[in-house]
């Protein structure tokens, strides 16, 4: 045991370099540099990789310790220690680094909405001889009950500005899922490469729905408001590839589903834009890509108004 603990000291000391200047303490690991230690009179600057943190001990009863946006304050007083924490703006951030933050984009976390088609046009395809059905409007959907669901996990920002951080780009990567609740008494198959409509008789009838689910990626132009009030808006262009799409019926309580592409399309492109204040904001998508591909379903594009929430 002393053998190991004796070599693994060994080792860490030839892996491990201290520099020291007047002010400067740098602690490197591997050929990397692991911690750096600044003093600069009052102020103590830690910086471990790629996190910076600061120490302002500017008072004989007072710490300040920044993390990020994140700050501590200890008082010493009379009545014992108080600490207290805050959540630093872009002003305050200003205060304490002497420089603006970074532009940081904003891509909602959790995205709500409702789907819609534009008016869809039957006559651009023809329904096989085979189907039962010839009539339209059987793609008419329940708005109250067609929703958007967009989780988004990844975000990157590019400041577009040498000293102001308002103007910027945006993009990210998420997951956009879309149910369309049929109105009617109708679900849809696919019939030698067309899509048929299928009338559905029963008087139990309780759901019947098309869902879709795509990989999106945006690029969005991003300006802030100035003096820092929380107002922001972005526009630009937004891309999906398909995961997957099934059909649902639901009758008496029971469930059918059946997991086709329907011949939508596998690939779409379209027009985002966004107005929010702080976490939240109002979006809209409009897509150029019609939702049927190769004229084997009516011609019509999909566009969706929603709610972003948990902006990070």
């Amino acid at each position: 045991m002393k053998t190991k603990l004796i070599l693994a000291t060994l080792l860490l000391a030839a892996t491990t370099q201290m520099s020291m200047a007047q002010d400067t303490v740098k602690v490197n690991v591997l050929g990397k540099n692991l911690v750096t230690v600044v003093e600069d009179g009052s102020k103590t600057n830690v910086k471990i990789g790629d996190n910076n943190i600061n120490v302002n001990d500017n008072s004989r009863d007072t710490v300040k310790i920044r993390v990020g946006r994140k700050t501590m304050v200890v008082t010493e007083g009379r009545h014992g220690t108080k600490v207290a924490f805050d959540q630093l703006d872009d002003k305050k951030f200003e205060q304490w680094t002497g420089h603006a933050p970074k532009f940081k984009g904003h891509w909602s976390t959790l995205e709500i909405g409702v789907n819609s088609f534009t008016n869809p046009d039957y006559a651009g395809y023809t329904i096989p001889p085979s189907s039962s059905f010839h009539g339209e409007n059987y793609l008419d959907i329940n708005h109250n009950k067609s929703l958007e669901v967009n989780i988004n996990l990844i975000r990157f920002s590019f400041g577009l500005q040498e000293k102001k951080n308002n103007i910027g780009l945006v993009t990210g990567l998420g997951f956009n899922f879309n149910d369309y609740r049929f109105s009617n008494g109708f679900t849809i198959k696919n019939e030698n490469g067309y899509i048929v409509p299928i009338p559905i008789s029963s008087p139990k009838l309780q759901k019947t729905k098309l869902s879709t689910g795509y990989l999106t990626v945006p690029l969005l132009l991003e300006i802030h408001a100035p003096r820092r009030t929380g107002l922001w808006m972005s526009m630009g262009v937004i891309g999906g590839i398909k995961m997957g799409s099934h059909t649902k019926v639901k009758i008496d309580g029971t469930k059918d589903k059946d997991h086709n592409d329907f011949n939508i399309s596998p690939f779409r492109g379209g027009a985002t834009a966004r107005i929010g204040y702080k976490g939240l904001n109002l979006y809209g998508t409009y897509y150029f890509t019609p939702f049927f591909r190769d004229n084997r379903g009516p011609s019509m594009q999909p566009f969706t108004i929603g709610l972003g929430l948990l902006n990070f």
